[in-house]
């Protein structure tokens, strides 16, 4: 589904990115997992186009859109929830996700993508009159994701949908993640809250100071030591043979 090679981001003399691969299947859910400053939210940046790659490829569908921009990458179905958010907050619940649709020409097709969007999150049809600045974080995250969904993409990138939420919400988004996927929809997401991003993924890639250093199956990273004590908080101490 999703194919990066070789990809480089630089920001003036700052190298952020130093030629990663990632590969994300389709119907499959993909982690970033890193430090603050690791790479993650640019890596994904790039591969929408917000931000331009110094070098390397990504490869959509069979398709190149390296370096493509924003709107072309969104309507060859590749579709990011940036971080915080980005809701509009002016516009109601029922105009953000309409703004979100721009792209499905279909009304029927636009009805079937509002009513999925009901499915995935009912709080927000009894919301669909309220500003979205009013909304409260929570409300706002199911509104970003809700709104990306009404895109009709193939492929979701998430940018650490689970940051500054309530544990009852982060479950709630990361069911919906879970369903998306189960409906044979590609996920590449960035999340700090490791435990649940790892529990919900089939594969994660661990990126330090811009480099992959640990990738593969969720459940073999998660039992990486480097991550059982970076991001899991897990103490592990070194095996030592016993004395004769």
């Amino acid at each position: 589904m999703l194919e990066v090679r070789g990809l480089v981001v630089r920001y003036g003399q700052l190298t952020a990115v130093h030629g990663i691969d990632v590969d994300v299947q389709e119907g499959e859910v993909a982690v970033l997992l890193g430090a603050n400053g690791a790479g993650k939210s640019s890596t994904l940046n790039a591969l929408s186009g917000v931000v331009p790659a110094a070098a390397g490829t990504v490869t959509f569908r069979g398709t190149p859109i390296t370096n493509r921009r924003p709107h072309v990458v969104a309507r060859a179905g590749l579709v990011q929830v940036a971080e915080g958010r980005r809701i509009i907050a002016p516009l109601t619940v029922r105009e953000n996700l309409e703004l979100g649709a721009y792209p499905v020409r279909s009304r029927a097709r636009r009805a079937e993508l509002a009513a999925q969007v009901a499915d995935l999150f009912p709080e927000l049809t009894a919301l669909a009159d309220r500003p979205g600045g009013l909304l409260s974080g929570g409300e706002q995250q199911m509104l970003a994701f809700g709104r990306a969904l009404m895109a009709d993409p193939v492929a979701m990138m998430l940018d650490e949908p689970s940051m500054g939420l309530a544990p009852i919400v982060v479950d709630r988004v990361v069911d919906a993640i879970r369903e998306i996927a189960a409906r044979g929809m590609s996920v590449l997401m960035v999340e700090q809250n490791a435990a649940a991003a790892l529990d919900l993924a089939h594969t994660a890639y661990v990126l330090e100071q811009g480099e992959i250093t640990l990738s593969g199956p969720a459940d073999q990273v998660r039992d990486d030591p480097l991550v059982l004590r970076a991001f899991l908080g897990v103490e592990t101490t070194p095996t030592t043979p016993e004395p004769a």
